[in-house]
């Protein structure tokens, strides 16, 4: 028996580091995907893990090479119990950096051992797995990630509470890349020090965010793009006053805007990765041109995917 599991990446649209602070944020899932291979390992005894893109070559579980995978691996054994057998993990992702993938990483390999053993855990409990598994790692993190692999779509996502999945057919985004890869935890620790210093100032500037979440929500709901366009504004420049921007990711946002778009922003920590633009059909060209004459890459082919887990046997 041969499990196939799969999970998308994600791209933040509202709500960076407000999040884990408790407040709403709205994500999307993206079409390009992590897969975990699962089958029996009749080799050896041991749990062998490969990941081609991080050159690991079935390497005994647990191991630091795929610490999100083995920790996945360890927390679904401790909760449901199942003995381990000798089986065979094999990750491959499709996932460029700054879109997620570690938590596609995770909710593929719990939903490759969940068919494995039978176990059928529920979406809820995948989450709550997924969830531990990335604070015990990373020591970070809302969930919103960890939820936007599990179900796919565009959703509005509240630590705490049942994400809610949001329409998106009539939104047209265009993502730049900056080629500048910017880990996530020391823009993480960059805000909690700007918090410390300036309580009053974070405070305000996270309870704006979250008004902006839930204004967004409806203009979605309404179809009502220039506000969407205008709220992305607003929230970016929020992103610049918490200091996560940055002249690269200014640049590409600065010639979406001049170019048509209805609105730009920063996607994930910050610093750099990727940026999003909401744009009317017909500018999307001349948005993706602009992109590209600022040194950015316009990742046209970037589109939300409905789906999140997908898991088959073979």
């Amino acid at each position: 028996m041969k499990i196939i599991s799969s999970a998308p990446g994600k791209l933040i649209l509202f709500g960076e580091h407000a999040s884990s602070r408790g407040k709403p944020a709205i994500i999307f899932a993206v079409n390009s995907r992590l897969t975990a291979t699962l089958q029996a390992n009749k080799k050896s005894d041991e749990i062998l893990l490969t990941s081609r893109e991080l050159n690991v070559y079935r390497e005994p579980y647990p191991t630091s090479a795929l610490d999100l995978v083995s920790e996945a691996i360890s927390f679904f054994y401790e909760l449901t119990g199942c003995s381990k057998e000798p089986l065979e993990l094999i990750i491959h992702s499709d996932i460029l950096p700054g879109f997620g993938s570690s938590a596609a990483a995770i909710i593929a390999t719990l939903g490759a051992l969940n068919a494995y053993y039978g176990t059928d855990l529920s979406p809820f409990q995948l989450f709550e797995l997924g969830f531990k598994t990335n604070f015990s790692i990373k020591g970070y993190g809302s969930g919103l990630d960890i939820a936007t692999a599990l179900y796919g779509g565009l959703i509005l996502y509240q630590k705490g509470t049942k994400s809610q999945k949001l329409p998106f057919e009539q939104l047209d985004f265009i993502v730049g890349n900056t080629g500048v890869k910017a880990p996530s935890a020391p823009i993480v620790r960059s805000v909690r020090k700007f918090e410390q210093k300036e309580p009053a100032t974070s405070k305000a500037i996270f309870n704006e965010m979250e008004r902006i979440v839930l204004a967004a929500e409806q203009a979605i709901l309404a179809n009502d793009k220039p506000l969407l366009g205008q709220l992305m504004n607003k929230n970016q420049q929020l992103l610049r006053e918490l200091k996560v921007s940055s002249p690269i990711l200014e640049k590409l946002i600065s010639a979406s805007l001049k170019a048509g778009a209805l609105g730009a922003k920063l996607s994930g920590a910050g610093v750099g990765d990727n940026m999003i633009a909401l744009v009317k059909k017909e500018q999307k060209e001349k948005v993706i041109r602009a992109i590209n004459s600022v040194q950015g890459n316009a990742l046209a082919s970037i589109m939300i995917d409905p789906q999140g887990l997908v898991v088959y046997q073979r």
